[in-house]
């Protein structure tokens, strides 16, 4: 909790002027008080109830409209005597989280099954109307609208054509052949708004897809922080086999010669990300490439490069030929860590100890903060409690639902340390 607190601290710490929204029923006086520190989904609040009857329980409702269905929580607080209830540090009694939050009714809120490309819809591409009520005795006391942003108002996003990577790949003046083109793969640049002044770190996203964690809702959660960001596909396109090789080695080189030309970049602060799957890839660049990749951030995923399959499908290519990759059977005592040292900026690794797709996520996470050396101290986020998708965006209700209440709200907590400490390393990569 001290953790969350301390995160919206510096949340106000950043926005001059917390907006505060509530709207009073006629009767009682009884109030919604939401501080707002920011308008976009992904944004911290804080919510506070006034006026209510002392000695009677209340019902707090939050209900989100969104372009894809509708999204619900419920929770029942006890009133003491003062009529006040501070989510921030009162215990539930009934709720989908066990700890006081100042923004659960927000993030615990459950709502339609939806396939990915919905969910991204809904929650990174469309605004949000968040309507919290305050019941006592079954009558309507106080009622708050909330109106959040989409993520993607705070970026502009526009598709980079094979044709322009291809051309990045090469000399000046060399005209790429049309095999070389259909060769290299497509990406989505996002550029934040308003229009950077001066040249930002870039981050090269190799994307997994990888449900709430996905680099769409990535990409745009970097971008909203003030950071140009190129999203790359780490596998195939729909309707390929799942975890075959498609990305290569010349694919990723030219959309970082790609990057490192656009004005709002800075060429030598240029960061990898990747998370899940793609978290072994964004390693493997930063390691192998440390004369033009300065820093990477990976996240719930192993810290070797592992095949594909214990049949040894490799995951990258290099000039054609896979690059070497261990088995996903073999003990991690026994699998070559990538050499992490050689990374010359910032790394942050992260992981979840609840981690139900991969168990193992903080033993690779230890042993990568091992190969890294002392500089893995305070570039290492290990999360107590945490499930998989600790890397998506904090305040939206995805990724959660199903998960237990406790495991629910540690992941939470993670996402906030987690984007905490992107937006540190990226900002501390600003250069004079």
């Amino acid at each position: 909790m001290r953790g969350r607190l301390r995160a919206l601290a510096a949340a106000a710490a950043i926005v001059a002027v917390a907006a505060l929204t509530g709207c009073v029923a006629p009767a009682g006086g009884a109030r919604i008080e939401v501080a707002r520190f920011g308008n976009a989904t992904a944004d911290p609040v804080v919510v506070s109830l006034t006026g209510l009857t002392p000695g009677e329980d209340v019902v707090l409702r939050a209900t989100a409209t969104t372009t894809a269905g509708t999204w619900t929580s419920r929770v029942l607080y006890a009133v003491p005597p003062s009529g006040r209830v501070d989510l921030s540090s009162q215990q539930p009694i009934t709720a989908p989280y066990v700890r006081p939050d100042a923004a659960a009714p927000f993030w615990s809120m459950s709502g339609p099954s939806l396939s990915q490309s919905q969910l991204e819809r809904a929650w990174a591409e469309g605004p949000v109307q968040v309507e919290l009520t305050a019941e006592q005795r079954g009558v309507r006391v106080a009622v708050a609208r909330v109106p959040r942003t989409a993520l993607s108002a705070q970026s502009v996003e526009r598709d980079v054509t094979v044709d322009a990577l291809a051309r990045a790949a090469v000399p000046a003046g060399t005209a790429p052949s049309a095999d070389q083109a259909q060769a290299l793969r497509a990406g989505t640049l996002f550029t934040p708004l308003p229009t950077l002044v001066h040249p930002r770190p870039g981050v090269i996203l190799i994307d997994g897809d990888d449900d709430a964690a996905s680099g769409a809702f990535a990409a745009r959660r970097i971008a909203a922080i003030g950071f140009p960001v190129l999203m790359l596909p780490a596998f195939g396109p729909e309707g390929q086999i799942p975890g075959s090789a498609a990305l290569s080695v010349e694919a990723f080189d030219a959309a970082r010669a790609w990057l490192a030309r656009d004005p709002g970049v800075d060429p030598n602060h240029i960061v990898v990300y990747g998370t899940g799957r793609a978290a072994p890839l964004a390693l493997w660049f930063a390691a192998s490439e440390p004369q033009t990749v300065y820093g990477a951030i990976a996240a719930s995923g192993p810290t070797a490069e592992l095949c594909a399959s214990s049949s040894g499908a490799p995951t990258l290519l290099n000039e054609g030929r896979p690059v070497p990759c261990a088995s996903p059977n073999r003990r991690i005592a026994d699998t070559p860590i990538l050499p992490l040292n050689r990374i010359p900026g910032p790394l942050l690794l992260a992981c979840g100890t609840a981690d139900e797709q991969l168990p193992s996520a903080c033993d690779w996470t230890r042993a990568g903060a091992d190969e890294r050396g002392a500089r893995a101290l305070g570039e290492t986020l290990i999360a107590p409690g945490s499930a998989h998708e600790l890397s998506a965006p904090p305040m939206l209700p995805i990724g959660l639902d199903g998960l237990p209440p406790a495991t629910a709200q540690a992941t939470e907590d993670a996402r906030v340390a987690f984007w905490s400490r992107v937006t540190a390393l990226l900002e501390g990569a600003i250069g004079p």
